[in-house]
């Protein structure tokens, strides 16, 4: 009971006081403490529909974070989290979390894992790996990356051309086996 108190007063502090700015990296972990509570401590999550934050791009960060405040990408809480930020204070966070070190979130057996490294290669490594304002998706919980896709497919995310054209070849099973593989990585070993 004490520990949801505690990280319930940490998230209030943190959602009341946006003009808070930091600097040093103790003051930009003081900062990422209402972040916490759903992106894991020291941005990693254990599979969930909530996505690991530790080792992303900084630019795709920054980006996801001020659409997210400016109201062009729709969040559950992400939109009430970042009103009233600043862009110094959300280049900040996307400066933390892209520090952060990545690591694996679960396995996939082999056989599934070859085709799903197979289809990543084919589908997605060119943007996910090549491109600073995409970000890395592999080591990402598949339950997550399902719920980014049905967004997508759905029209509540826009879907870049690429990712369209990515989308209508995948399916089923292939679509299930990309996503394994995408979870079963060890991030820290696979990016740039």
């Amino acid at each position: 009971m004490r520990v949801v108190i505690g990280a319930l007063l940490i998230g209030l502090v943190f959602f009341a006081v946006p003009s808070l700015q930091a600097g040093s990296r103790g003051e930009l972990f003081m900062l990422s403490n209402g972040c916490i509570n759903c992106h894991g401590f020291e941005g990693q999550r254990t599979p969930g529909a909530i996505p690991s934050l530790a080792g992303q791009p900084e630019a795709y960060l920054y980006k996801t974070l001020a659409a997210y405040r400016d109201g062009t990408l729709k969040g559950t809480i992400m939109n009430r989290a970042m009103e009233g930020y600043d862009d110094q204070t959300l280049r900040q966070l996307a400066e933390y979390y892209s520090s952060l070190p990545k690591e694996s979130l679960g396995g996939a057996s082999s056989q599934a894992h070859k085709q799903g490294e197979r289809l990543y290669a084919q589908y997605c490594s060119s943007c996910h790996e090549e491109q600073a304002d995409t970000p890395y998706v592999r080591g990402q919980n598949a339950q997550y990356m399902q719920g980014v896709l049905k967004d997508m497919v759905t029209g509540q995310r826009t879907m870049p051309e690429e990712m369209t054209s990515a989308m209508s070849a995948l399916k089923g099973e292939e679509l299930q086996q990309l996503l394994g593989y995408l979870q079963g990585c060890a991030q820290g070993a696979l990016f740039r």
